[in-house]
C-alpha cells in the first residue's frame, strides 16, 4: 500500500512540475530528479528494512548514504528551476 501512495504522490509531482508554465525544466533536470527520486525510495526501503531486523546504525548509515545524494540531486535541480523562473519573469 505504501508503494501505491508513494507512486501516486512522485507521478502528481512530476504532473505538477509538467503542467506549469512559469517552471522550465531541461531534459537533464528531468533525469535527475529521477535519479533523485530513485535514491529516496531506496533510502525509504533500506532504512525501514534494517529497522525490522534491528539493525539501528545500519539504517541510520544507509538513510545518510542514499538520503543525501537525493537531497542533493533535488536541491541542484530546485535551485535551477527557481533561477529558470526569475528567468522567464524579466
Amino acid at each position: 500500500m505504501t508503494t501505491l501512495i508513494f507512486g501516486l504522490l512522485i507521478g502528481a509531482g512530476f504532473v505538477y512540475l509538467y503542467s506549469r508554465e512559469d517552471i522550465k525544466l531541461t531534459w537533464y533536470d528531468w533525469i535527475l530528479l529521477a535519479v533523485a527520486v530513485v535514491f529516496f525510495l531506496l533510502a525509504i526501503v533500506n532504512f525501514s528494512q534494517s529497522r525490522a531486523e534491528l539493525e539501528p546504525k545500519a539504517a541510520n548509515i544507509l538513510l545518510v548514504s542514499f538520503g543525501l545524494p537525493g537531497v542533493i540531486l533535488t536541491a541542484v535541480v530546485a535551485v535551477r528551476a527557481w533561477r529558470s523562473r526569475e528567468a522567464l519573469a524579466e
